[in-house]
Parts: structure tokens; C-alpha cells; sequence
């Protein structure tokens, strides 16, 4: 027994001390892993380019889920990490990031990149910049990317058929040709040139073909008065704010964007050839009177044709007019950029050299273009930068009389004379030229513009306290225009008077001074707030001059030595300068992020009104509501549904764009003889009274939209429904003679808008071998005019309440040909093969009371697709235009159908009425216009077509070689492409352009371009 106590006592010490060392290493442990547990790790959110703190950032703790946060008001958050901890950072507006910490980590910092795809990038708006998911009015944007995709000379023609609500329209086809743009259909009877552009934070005017579109980086045009409230007195017809490329952080490139391509006409008209011609304009002249012109008469044959054609008509010889002016043209473009983003100092410098010749002999547009982006961090809270961009035009432009001449001219005419120039034919009876030779006009006659543009503002940033920043910024737009103008004695211009020359130079200095603050602040995670608010003042310097002078020794210094003519023709001259100072206020509200509020105002006072009216004030408000961020929102709907939100605005905006002479009356010069014989000279009041108490036209538009993003962003709509009501529009009133003037304008009309804006983005193929994306926008609007002057509801067969003004087609109202035993009391003298027309008012004549309306050329809706395809490193891309429900009066065809025995025409216009052929609706030829003789205008609704169209505007193939083949000769990227401008047109329109204003001749022919283009960056 002993024994065995004996060796158990041993036993439980050992059990005991083993116990009792497992419970000391099991405390150590513990005592280890509390300072852990209670070991916090801090860090700071911040954007990845400005370096700003984000507050409120949603931090998910993937390994804890319930330890999940989010940053305070400066960015700062601090975690407990126990052991190897995921943390995913979130932000509206930025790529999400993931960071792995461990036990023993410090204090660190994590930078988010903002993401700029769909409903979360920045859209510029006036003075200031917001996320897309915040805006709460109707603004659309394009990228730089989106722009160039098109080898276009000007931005607004790069916009066309690209923006809801934007509608553009070319001036013309030639280089240099200018566009007109209206945003939202029609905000003005007699005023306004479209919208104001805003370069940089510079206010400009005009067409701005002077910026290369390889410089922008974006465009965002404000549509609605909420979003252009900001502007007040300028923004009726719309804003466009234009942001250049700039210095990206920390990188430095070197990139080359250049192509070369040829033009020719894609659509011509079919004439007929001489001698089709010749027995046409026998018939129009026999037509009249048989016996006075019989068909085929040699003697009637010289009364009808001159000598030449004669000699054309002998020899069997037919002359293509179109053909001899007209020529396959060239067009290259290269644009070097070098950007330098590393460091404090930030630098953008790019040149353009331009160079489209047109299809029309003689005419051409060479652009030069530099610019330069720079900005500098001076000290932490000071910051300055410079934008500038110069251009020089060189624009070779041809009468609008070559083209209409060539393709109307007698095909028996020759084009050259015996010595090889120009054909000059010269009347015998009158010693005037008969018709100026295209040729004359195209190579000898000369026209030449010269623009010089400065556009340029330097801007200082001062961060007083980190949400307060205060800017100031001086801008000016320098512009200066030139026209030459020669017409030598072989244009009918230049014949009699012995060459003719104009010279005009016409030049404007805008400079602009704005100052603001704008305070940001989170008052909480439920509460953030943005104040904008600030002072401009903005002055114009404007002079014109023009001298025409006639009578030159000889052709050959054409316009360059004005002293050499005998004749000074006219001497003109203009200058006005006017002002405007402002000041302007935004508030922008949200609470917990998904409820957004914005009030703006702007009050403007312009030196371009009379004392009595010269001050206006411009509010609007705006609402937003994320519907896709409230709670109620199922987990099921939010995976279908990426963003929803509804959007509600109000606004007033204004119109100062009127004329002096309308505001003070104008004294023009004048001279009276007194004593009954010698000329006193003086002064003598204009033709329109002045009137001071003219008020601002002023627009009230009311805008309500939604904005959907559905399956991870790869449908993404946008629609906005708007109403427009514009007060106090200008009209001229006639006045009594005893009054002293004719006219006097004043604030009486109105006028009314509704529309709709649809923009759809799809992505419905998106993976990595294969890419498929759809861009599509359709607009509609309605304008009419509810009210004119009192007791009044038309002005004009053209001005009517109830219709959109200046868009009806007034004509009589076409009824078929005359034939054999019809009834021809309206007609009394005409005879079978005339038009007839229809007696409206049943009054058994035939005058101005018959006229109706045909016509209208507001469009009932217009739009674009945009599709590209890529399959790995070759993309497809297609864009067409489209319109429809509008009328064209297409005047020239008529004119080309009709013969007169004068004109050449269409060998459409073959099929025109005889005894044989009755089921026509062409008159029979006539050289005295008999046939048409019940048209006291003469033309009809037989001139009235529909301009419904679709044209493909660009197919472009393209191709992105490796990167890692690139890099082995040290090139960070190239691509390469080939492109079709214009290669189809699906239309029913009888004539060469639907998209022509209406009423216009065909003056310059539109083409068709294929080019190739290279992109490189280093």
C-alpha cells in the first residue's frame, strides 16, 4: 500500500505542473491577443486625381460583415484588425477597390479612381462640374472620342443627328460653310442666332469653326432653362459648354491623329443632251405661235439660238457644264498633340494643319490651329492655369451663281473659247454678257475670306478653407474677318463696270471677368450641400467697314490696289460696343443622397436695352428623386435595375439679342436742296422708331425626365417631355405716316413649344472577343404661335397663330394638266397642256385668295443610330441620320421639269403633256410661261414634296495593333482606319439634298468622302 501512495503522489505533482503550464501558455496567449483585439488601424480615403478627401465612403468588411462603416466628413475611418481582414471601398462615382490588411498594420491611405462609364460621370454645367447621377435637369453630353469619330471641320457638324433636342442644319457644302443649330425647336419670331458656346469658361458667339474637334474633350449642352438659368439673358436659345483636353495626372504622351481622303459628288441631276434640248426649245417657241417660230425653220432657228450654239447644233457637239467645274477633291487633316501631366506643372499643347479643297473649282479652306492647356499648383490652396487656342482660316469661296449657272446653262454653249479661256458671249443688242460663264466665276472671278480667332482665359483657384474655393477668371474672344472680292470684266458682274472689286473687314473684342465662390460641404452622411455664387461683367467692341469701288486699268491686281479704281461705288462703315454685368447664385441640396434639389438665379443687366427695361432676373428649380436608392427598392429589382431616377424643373431664361436700331432711333446721312439748286448735306431720322421701353423676350419652360439603367448598365435610357412659353416677343409695327417712321419695334407676341427627347444606349454584346453598342436619340417638337398683335391672328400668309412661324409653304394648290374638253372658265384664254389649279373660295377667278397652305417644314421627328462592332482588334462602326414628316418646296425642280425653252431640263421633264400624251402632270413646253399662265406666282403645290429621309453618314473600319507588338518599337498605341462619309441616302425627294432649307436652289453639290487615317501615341 505503501508503495503504491508512493508512486501516485509523484504522479498527481506531475499531472499538476503539466495543468498548471498549459493554463500559464493558454494566458499568455490571451494577454498576446488582447492588445490585438484593441489595436485600431486609421486611414484616409481620397480621389485618386485631385487628392480631395471622400466623406461618407462605404467600407464592407467582407471578413466581418457587421464591422462594416464608412468614412467621416474629411475621409478618415478607422478598423480593428484581428487578423487578415478584406475591406471592399465604395463610392458613388468611383471604382470600387479592395484592400487585404493583417495584424501590425499602420496607419495607410486609399485612393479611388472615378468611374466615367454610364450614370456615373461628370457632366460640366455652368460654373461647376456634377456627377451625371445628380443632375437634375436636362443636359446631354458627348465625348472628345464621340466627336472625332467624324472627319468634320466644325463641332456643331459633328453634333448633328448625335443629341436629342439638337437640331443642325449645314449652311452649305462648301469648305468653310457655317451650320445654324436650334435646341428645342423655336424660341423666337424675329430674333436670336442660335446658342451661346462657353470654350473653356469663355462666353462666345458665332459658329466656332475656328476649334479643331481632336481638342475637345467634351461637349455638354444644356437644353432646358433649369440648367441654362445659369446664363439668364443669353441662354434662350440654348447653352453649349465646349471643355478642351488637358494634362492628365501623371502621365506624359505624344499622340498623332491624321487622315487623307478624296471627295466627289454622290447625286446629280439627269438633264437631257443638245440636241434633245434644241427640239425642245423649237416646241416652247413654236408653242406660243406657229407662225411667228415654226418648228424647224432655219430663220427661226437664228432667232432662237445665238451663233454659238448654232455652230454646236451644226458640229452634233453637247457641253457638260457640271462637269467643267466640278472636280474629284482632296482633304487631309493632321493634328499633333504632346501632354505632360507629372509633377506641379501641367502642360496640353496640340497644332492642327487643315486642308479640304471642294468639289467646285476654286474653292477651299486651309485652317491653321494651336493650343495650349496649362495648369499649375503654386501652393496647396493656390493654383493657376491658362487656356488658350488661336486659329487662322484661309477660305476660298465661289459665287453661288457657278454652280446654278453650270447646271442650267444651254448644253450647246461651248465652255472655252478658241484661245482656251473661258467662253464669254456677249448679247450684240445690248453689249451685256449674256450669262457669266461658271468658269469665269470659279477660276478668275475672286472671293476670298480671312478669319483670325483668339480664344483664351487664365483662372486662379484659392482654396480659403478645404470646402470653400474662390475663382477668379479673365477671358476674351478676339475675332477678325476679312473679305476679298474681284469680279473681272469676263463676269457678268464686272463686264459694263470695268472689273469690280469689295473689300470688307469686320472684327469684334469680347472680354469677360467672372469671379466666384462655391462652397461644398457634408453637413452629414445624410446632408451635403453646394453654394454656388458669384459676379461676371462682359463687354464687346464691335466695328464693320466695306468699300466698293468699280473702273480698273486692268484684271490683274484684282482687289489689292483699291487706289487704282475710278469709281469709289460705296463707302460703310458700323461700330457699337455693348455690356452686360451679372450676378448669380446656385444652391444644390441632398439629403441621403437620393433626394437632390437645385435653385438658381441670375440677375443680368445689358446696356442693349433702354433704361426703362435694361435689368432682368432669371430663376429656375429642379428636383431630382433616385428612386433606385430607397429602402423599399427590392434586392430582386436592384439586380435587374442599376439606376432610376425621375427629374422635375422650371426655369426662366432670356433673350438680349436684339438690334440698337430697334432701342434708339438711327440718323442716316441725307442731303436737300435748300435753295433749289446746290445740295446741302445733313442728317435725316431712319425709317424705324427707337424704342426704349422694350423688355427682355423671356421663355418659362417647364421639363419633367427619368433616367433608367437596367442589366449592369447595358441599357441605359433617357427621356424628357418639355414645354416652352415665350412671352414679350418682338414684332415690327407698322406706324401711321404722320408719325414720321415706318416701323417701331415691340414686345407683343408669344409663342409656345412642346417636345420630347428619347436617348437609348445599349450594349448588347459585351465580351472580350466580341463587342456590340447602340446609340440612339429621337426628338419631336411642336411650336405655334398663340398670340401676334391685338385683334390680329396673321401677319402673313407665312405668320398665323396656331402654326410655327416662318415654316408654312403658301402656294396654290396644283390640280392636274388641262385637257381636251375641260372646263376652262377659270382659264378662259388657256388651252389643253396647262396647269390648273384649284379656286378655293369658288369666287370664278383665279388670284391670292387661292393660295393655301401646302406645307410645313417642321420636321415631326428626326434623330440618329449609332452601332459599333468590334471583334478583338477590329471594329465596325455605322451611323445614319434620319427625318421625317416634313415638306420641301423644291422650287429648282420644278424649274428643272418645266421647259421655257430657255433653261435646260430633266430627262424626268420628256414626259410632258400632248395630244398623245394626256395622263401627265408636266405642261407643255412654252417660252413665254403660258402654260403655267393660271399661276400668277408661278409655281404651285406640284413644287411640294416630302423630305422624309435615312442617310448612313459614316461606315468606318478600324483596326488596333497589339500592345505587346507595339511595345517593341516603343509605341504605346496605333491604330489605323478607313472611312466612307455619306455613302447612301434612302429618300423619296425628287431633288439632289433633303436636308436643303427650303426654297433654296442646289448651290453647292453635296459629296461623297473616302478617306484612310492613322492614330498613334507614344
Amino acid at each position: 500500500m505503501l508503495n503504491t501512495r508512493f508512486v501516485l503522489i509523484p504522479r498527481l505533482k506531475m499531472n499538476f505542473m503539466k495543468r498548471l503550464v498549459s493554463l500559464y501558455i493558454l494566458l499568455m496567449a490571451v494577454c498576446m491577443q488582447l492588445p490585438a483585439q484593441n489595436k485600431p488601424v486609421s486611414g484616409k480615403v481620397l480621389d485618386a486625381s485631385t487628392k480631395n478627401p471622400l466623406p461618407f465612403v462605404t467600407i464592407t468588411n467582407v471578413t466581418n460583415k457587421s464591422a462594416s462603416l464608412k468614412t467621416d466628413v474629411s475621409g478618415n475611418f478607422s478598423v480593428n484588425v484581428t487578423a487578415r481582414t478584406v475591406l471592399v471601398f465604395s463610392f458613388v462615382g468611383y471604382k470600387p477597390r479592395t484592400v487585404t490588411l493583417t495584424p501590425g498594420d499602420t496607419a495607410f491611405t486609399v485612393n479611388l479612381e472615378k468611374d466615367i462609364s454610364g450614370l456615373s460621370e461628370v457632366v460640366v454645367i455652368g460654373y461647376g462640374q456634377q456627377k451625371k447621377s445628380d443632375i437634375t435637369s436636362a443636359v446631354a453630353s458627348l465625348s472628345g472620342k464621340e466627336l472625332s469619330e467624324l472627319p468634320v471641320t466644325s463641332i456643331n457638324s459633328a453634333l448633328q443627328a448625335r443629341v436629342p433636342g439638337v437640331q443642325i442644319r449645314s449652311a452649305g457644302y462648301e469648305p468653310g460653310a457655317g451650320t445654324s443649330i436650334k435646341i428645342r425647336g423655336i424660341n423666337s419670331i424675329t430674333q436670336g442666332g442660335g446658342p451661346i458656346y462657353v470654350v473653356d469658361g469663355v462666353i462666345v458667339t458665332g459658329d466656332i469653326r475656328e476649334i479643331n474637334p481632336y481638342d475637345i474633350e467634351s461637349v455638354d449642352i444644356l437644353k432646358d432653362a433649369s440648367a441654362a438659368a445659369i446664363y439668364g439673358s443669353r441662354a434662350s436659345e440654348g447653352v453649349v459648354i465646349i471643355t478642351t483636353k488637358k494634362a492628365k495626372s501623371g502621365r506624359a504622351s505624344i499622340d498623332y491623329n491624321g487622315y487623307y481622303g478624296v471627295q466627289k459628288i454622290n447625286r446629280t441631276y439627269d438633264f437631257v443632251d443638245g440636241k434633245t434640248y434644241a427640239n425642245l426649245r423649237r416646241l416652247a417657241w413654236s408653242d406660243e405661235d406657229p407662225a411667228a417660230w415654226p418648228m424647224n425653220d432655219p430663220a427661226t432657228d437664228k432667232k432662237i439660238f445665238s451663233a454659238v450654239e448654232l455652230k454646236s447644233l451644226a458640229e452634233g457637239k453637247t457641253y457638260n457644264w457640271a462637269d467643267a467645274i466640278t472636280q474629284v477633291a482632296p482633304m487631309q487633316s493632321h493634328t499633333l498633340s504632346i501632354s505632360n501631366g507629372i509633377g506641379k506643372n501641367k502642360i496640353y499643347l496640340s497644332g492642327n494643319y487643315l486642308d479640304q479643297s471642294g468639289i467646285i473649282k476654286g474653292s477651299e479652306l486651309k485652317r491653321y490651329s494651336l493650343k495650349a492647356n496649362m495648369e499649375s499648383s503654386v501652393t496647396e490652396k493656390v493654383s493657376i492655369g491658362l487656356n488658350t487656342n488661336f486659329s487662322h482660316l484661309d477660305n476660298n469661296v465661289v459665287s453661288n451663281e457657278a454652280y446654278y449657272n453650270a447646271i442650267s446653262m444651254s448644253p450647246l454653249r461651248p465652255i472655252y473659247d478658241s484661245t482656251g479661256k473661258p467662253m464669254v458671249d456677249i448679247d450684240p443688242n445690248t453689249g451685256t454678257i449674256t450669262v457669266t460663264n461658271p468658269l469665269a466665276l470659279t477660276n478668275e472671278a475672286v472671293f476670298k475670306k480671312i478669319d483670325d480667332r483668339l480664344i483664351g482665359n487664365v483662372y486662379l483657384d484659392y482654396k480659403v478653407i478645404p470646402s470653400l474655393t474662390f475663382r477668379s477668371n479673365a477671358g476674351a474672344d478676339i475675332y477678325k474677318n476679312q473679305q476679298f472680292e474681284y469680279y473681272p470684266r469676263s463676269t457678268g458682274a464686272g463686264y459694263l463696270l470695268k472689273g469690280l472689286a469689295k473689300v470688307q473687314n469686320f472684327g469684334y473684342r469680347d472680354f469677360l471677368w467672372e469671379n466666384t465662390l462655391t462652397y461644398d460641404y457634408n453637413l452629414s452622411e445624410k446632408h451635403s450641400i453646394n453654394v454656388l455664387s458669384g459676379f461676371t461683367f462682359q463687354k464687346r467692341r464691335q466695328e464693320w467697314n466695306f468699300e466698293q469701288a468699280s473702273g480698273f486699268p486692268t484684271d490683274e491686281l484684282t482687289y489689292k490696289n483699291m487706289s487704282l479704281a475710278n469709281r469709289r461705288d460705296l463707302i460703310q462703315s458700323d461700330y457699337f460696343n455693348w455690356a452686360t454685368s451679372s450676378v448669380l447664385g446656385r444652391v444644390i441640396y441632398k439629403y441621403k443622397q437620393r433626394y437632390i434639389l437645385n435653385l438658381t438665379a441670375r440677375y443680368d443687366g445689358s446696356s442693349r436695352f433702354g433704361a426703362q427695361h435694361r435689368y432682368g432676373f432669371f430663376p429656375s428649380i429642379s428636383g431630382a428623386w433616385r428612386l433606385i436608392d430607397e429602402p423599399f427598392i427590392g434586392v430582386k429589382f436592384k439586380s435587374r435595375v442599376n439606376d432610376a431616377k425621375i427629374r422635375v424643373s422650371y426655369g426662366v431664361i432670356g433673350n438680349q439679342d436684339i438690334s440698337y436700331d430697334n432701342v434708339f432711333a438711327r440718323l442716316n446721312s441725307a442731303s436737300y436742296p435748300f435753295n433749289g439748286t446746290s445740295q446741302s448735306t445733313g442728317y435725316q431720322l431712319g425709317s424705324n422708331q427707337g424704342n426704349d421701353a422694350l423688355k427682355w423676350e423671356s421663355q418659362y419652360q417647364f421639363n419633367t425626365g427619368f433616367d433608367l439603367a437596367m442589366f449592369s448598365s447595358r441599357v441605359q435610357l433617357t427621356v424628357d417631355f418639355y414645354n416652352k412659353d415665350v412671352h414679350n416677343l418682338l414684332l415690327q409695327r407698322n406706324l401711321a405716316l404722320s408719325q414720321g417712321y415706318d416701323t417701331k419695334m415691340i414686345n407683343v407676341a408669344s409663342l409656345n413649344t412642346k417636345g420630347i427627347d428619347i436617348g437609348i444606349k445599349l450594349a448588347p454584346v459585351k465580351t472580350p472577343s466580341f463587342d456590340w453598342q447602340v446609340d440612339l436619340n429621337f426628338s419631336k417638337y411642336k411650336s405655334k404661335v398663340t398670340s401676334l398683335l391685338p385683334g390680329r391672328d396673321s401677319l402673313s400668309p407665312y405668320l398665323k397663330v396656331g402654326e410655327a412661324p416662318n415654316s408654312l409653304i403658301v402656294d396654290y394648290v396644283f390640280d392636274g394638266i388641262y385637257n381636251k374638253g375641260d372646263d376652262f372658265k377659270l382659264n378662259p384664254t388657256g388651252k389643253p397642256g396647262d396647269v390648273r389649279v384649284k379656286d378655293l373660295n369658288n369666287d370664278g377667278i383665279i388670284n391670292q385668295y387661292d393660295r393655301a397652305i401646302v406645307g410645313r417644314t417642321t420636321p415631326k421627328g428626326w434623330g440618329g443610330i449609332w452601332n459599333y462592332f468590334r471583334y478583338k482588334r477590329v471594329s465596325l462602326t455605322v451611323f445614319a441620320s434620319y427625318m421625317y414628316g416634313h415638306d420641301i418646296y423644291n422650287k429648282a425642280y420644278t424649274d428643272y421639269l418645266y421647259s421655257n425653252g430657255r433653261n435646260v431640263i430633266l430627262k424626268e421633264g420628256l414626259n410632258y403633256w400632248t395630244p398623245e400624251n394626256t395622263n401627265t402632270n408636266i405642261p407643255r413646253p412654252n417660252a413665254f410661261g403660258s402654260s403655267t399662265r393660271t399661276l400668277p406666282s408661278g409655281s404651285s403645290s406640284y413644287a411640294v414634296q416630302k423630305g422624309d429621309f435615312i442617310r448612313i453618314r459614316n461606315i468606318t473600319v478600324a483596326y488596333d495593333f497589339s500592345p505587346a507588338l507595339l511595345s517593341r518599337v516603343k509605341i504605346k498605341s496605333m491604330g489605323v482606319y478607313g472611312q466612307v462619309l455619306e455613302p447612301f441616302l434612302f429618300t423619296k425627294y425628287k431633288g439632289i439634298d433633303p436636308e436643303i432649307d427650303a426654297g433654296s436652289y442646289d448651290i453647292y453639290p453635296r459629296f461623297r468622302t473616302i478617306l484612310f487615317g492613322v492614330k498613334i501615341g507614344l
